[in-house]
């Protein structure tokens, strides 16, 4: 039932006489219905799925907040309201990672996840300045075909793509950085009426979260940090060692299943093989190229398999447990000289990057600005690359041309707060491990660190982590929430199907059924960055 302003009011005033209280929600329902209008099917993403109650809007700020000239942008927000008619006054605020994410796209796959939170809660998503609808920095994107060029093609094309974009930004880029976004996130804050919220983030959004606590701590009743990247893990200096770290942590699982050992051995020795064949083939000016059927259409498509193509696919794959299983198979095929699912693979890998509404300008903004400072000679000469992949060097171009942001002295120092946090991590999370959490945990007092052992990157949408979400969340604290069922979210097994080597009779069926599933996983990898 649709509770109209009058109607509430009234029930305020006969709730246990809290009359004040009312007030409050009276001046916040007043303030958000000049922000926000109804938008059931998120219009404003071209979506379809229908929620009740969802709101849309958005609130204007300056894109340089020190420039009372500057211009001014819009923040892009979604609510969804409480189903409670009388709901806690502190929401929910949910961030996407990236860097460059829409927080607002992602609401549509993630807000069935925070049902039990929003019995009680609004669910606020923001689409962080510069992303989403938020004044998007979009540069022109590589095309699918592009993935057919050599290695070093493929990268001076981005070069000349991305020095097109600095030259389109360039006296915008330096107000895109987390310090700015979370003064955007207070605006809205104070805009829809509320005085303290509870923010989760995913992987780069666990930064947002973390650098809101520091500015507006006393805004801030709660914080979830899904896969935590603060500003010291310098995306791209520690990155290729925790990719090897995930690869191996998973090597290691199909040795100890029996099924996985006998049926493909070493995954990592049988990595190290394919991506020595493929460089080497290269180098002689001879690729390998595969003829293959296209697991989304069928259509059949040829794939010119790079080096750098297969280590990218093997840090992707590692993003997603139902896209981990798929390795050892991928990898094992591949050192046979059989490359069909290694192509099918490839070929999702490639079309769903290529749909990603990243914003590369914000994303580099970012990284360029708060990462890559940390970075030093030294780190560039030293840190080995992950089968030839080295993201030091990826960004090294780019950073060296990229506009610089004016950020505190300060912004690099490990966030001290007394804020409830809960960090959540996944053992084989391939870029913001466990050792990130621990690392933050050092100076947050009054966080829970859990890890689930049969996780990836992002765990907070599996086995019953949504509930222990909703549970802190309620609480503000870990305290009496049992975490017990955290350790029933379990590695899947490596051999996908009971008994699959002695009923598959033929390697043609035994791709099609593994890039089945690589198909229905693919829409997981749409957010697969750092």
């Amino acid at each position: 039932m649709k509770i109209t302003w009058s109607v509430y009011t009234v029930l305020c005033f006969l709730s246990l006489g809290i009359v004040s209280g009312c007030d409050e929600k009276t001046n916040e329902l007043s303030t958000a219905a000049s922000l926000l209008k109804p938008c059931p099917g998120f219009e404003e993403t071209g979506k379809p799925p229908v929620v009740y109650g969802a709101q849309c809007g958005e609130l204007g700020v300056k894109e340089n907040p020190q420039d009372a000239q500057s211009a001014e942008i819009k923040i892009a927000i979604l609510r969804l309201p409480a189903i409670s008619p009388v709901a806690q006054a502190d929401p929910l605020f949910l961030i996407q990672g990236g860097p460059g994410g829409s927080s607002i796209e992602m609401a549509n796959q993630l807000h069935g996840f925070f049902a039990d939170i929003r019995k009680n809660r609004d669910l606020i998503f923001i689409d962080q300045r510069g992303t989403g609808k938020s004044n998007p920095l979009h540069c022109e994107k590589m095309s699918p075909l592009d993935a057919n060029l050599p290695d070093a093609a493929q990268l001076e094309k981005q070069l000349d793509i991305m020095r097109a974009c600095v030259e389109k930004y360039k006296n915008s880029l330096p107000f895109y950085t987390t310090w700015h976004a979370v003064q955007d996130i207070d605006a809205v804050r104070t805009a829809l009426g509320y005085q303290k919220i509870n923010l989760w983030g995913v992987s780069y959004g666990t930064r947002v979260a973390l650098e809101y606590s520091r500015q507006f701590g006393d805004n801030t009743r709660s914080i979830i940090l899904d896969g935590v990247a603060p500003t010291e893990i310098a995306l791209g200096k520690y990155s290729a060692r925790d990719m090897l770290a995930a690869l191996t942590a998973v090597s290691n699982e199909c040795m100890a299943q029996t099924e996985c050992a006998a049926q493909y051995g070493n995954p990592l020795e049988k990595a190290e093989i394919v991506y020595s064949r493929l460089r080497a083939a290269e180098e002689a000016g001879e690729p390998i190229q595969v003829t293959y059927r296209h697991p989304r259409h069928q259509q059949e498509a040829t794939q010119r398999l790079t080096p750098r193509a297969f280590s990218l696919l093997m840090f992707m794959a590692l993003y997603t447990r139902d896209m981990t299983v798929l390795l050892p198979e991928m990898i094992s095929h591949a050192e046979q000289e059989n490359y069909q699912l290694l192509a099918a693979l490839l070929s999702l890998a490639s079309d769903q990057a290529y749909k990603m509404n990243i914003a590369e300008a914000m994303h580099f903004s970012v990284i360029c600005n708060e990462d890559w400072p940390l970075i030093s000679a030294s780190d560039r000469a030293t840190t080995p690359p992950f089968f030839g992949f080295n993201p030091i060097e990826d960004k090294a171009a780019i950073c060296a041309m990229w506009p610089a942001a004016e950020l505190p002295a300060d912004y690099w120092e490990p966030i001290r707060s007394t804020v409830p946090a809960l960090l959540l991590s996944g053992k084989y999370d391939p870029v913001t491990p466990q050792v990130w959490a621990n690392s933050v945990a050092n100076t947050l007092p009054n966080a829970t660190a859990l890890v689930a052992e049969g996780g990836n990157h992002g765990v907070s949408t599996e086995g019953c982590m949504p509930q222990i979400i909703a549970q802190f969340i309620e609480r503000a604290s870990m305290e009496g929430v049992n975490r017990d069922c955290v350790a029933q979210i379990k590695t899947l097994p490596l051999v996908l199907g009971a008994n699959q080597a002695a009923n598959v009779s033929s390697d043609a069926e035994n791709v099609s059924s593994s890039s089945a599933q690589a198909s229905s996983s693919a829409t997981v990898m749409e957010g697969a960055q750092p």
